[in-house]
């Protein structure tokens, strides 16, 4: 048997047991060349995740493309009026012609009286029994009627007079009153009273009144009431205008 000392450990080493030991001086050759490289080994387990890095800089990209235009939307609501300031007034305009004259009017008037003393019962109207004056064909009368005839329509004034008292035997006093009508109906605006307090007692009476017709013909009178009554010299006098 034999026994080799390795000079790395300084020690003897028995190949095996009961060797008688010899000293014996190793010496070590040069390195042989590099065997070729063994398979990859199984990879190791992953490691622990490292701290997140700073964020970088923020990058600057190209425009985009314009996206198409929206649908319109609704209709706000309206503003309030706006008050601009009023324009300077425009130059006079050229004046036009003078238009054609006009046909006269013609004139429309009437007189109706009675001279002789007549009595009215209360409530109606005085009678005339004369025409005097007639001009035109809008106002009519015929003698001992009381109605006064309008034929067309327009503006008209009647004026009145007369004198009146009372009947004998009348039951004093009395209200004597005197206002037109048209159709029936009492014109306001004008009438004529006297209050009878004696037998002897007479009133000197007039009335005037303007009124319009708008629907022919038309009626007018002079109605008498407040009781029974005499009048004379009565007039009543009727104008177009």
């Amino acid at each position: 048997m034999s026994c080799f000392f390795d000079t790395d450990k300084n020690d003897c080493r028995r190949e095996c047991c009961g060797c008688i030991l010899t000293e014996t001086l190793l010496v070590r050759g040069s390195m042989g060349p590099a065997g070729p490289t063994g398979a990859q080994g199984p990879a190791g387990q992953r490691g622990p995740t490292g701290p997140t890095g700073a964020t970088g800089a923020t990058g600057t990209g190209a425009t985009g493309v314009t996206g198409p235009t929206g649908a319109t939307g609704p209709t706000g609501a309206t503003g309030a009026t706006g008050t601009g300031a009023t324009g300077a007034t425009g130059p006079t305009g050229v004046t036009g012609p003078t238009g054609a004259t006009g046909a006269a009017a013609e004139t429309q008037a009437l007189t109706a009286y009675s001279t002789p003393a007549a009595p009215v019962t209360g409530g109606q109207a005085l009678i005339f029994d004369r025409t005097s004056t007639q001009i035109g064909s809008a106002i009519s009368h015929a003698d001992n009627s009381a109605d006064i005839v309008i034929s067309q329509p327009g503006n008209y004034v009647a004026i009145y007079n007369g004198t009146a008292y009372p009947q004998p035997n009348a039951s004093l006093p009395e209200t004597n009153l005197l206002a037109f009508t048209l159709n029936g109906t009492t014109l306001n605006g004008a009438a004529t009273q006297h209050v009878f307090t004696t037998a002897n007692e007479t009133s000197a009476q007039s009335a005037a009144q303007a009124f319009t017709v708008t629907s022919v013909p038309a009626t007018l009178q002079i109605v008498s009431t407040g009781g029974n009554f005499i009048y004379s010299n009565t007039a009543l006098n009727v104008f177009k205008i």
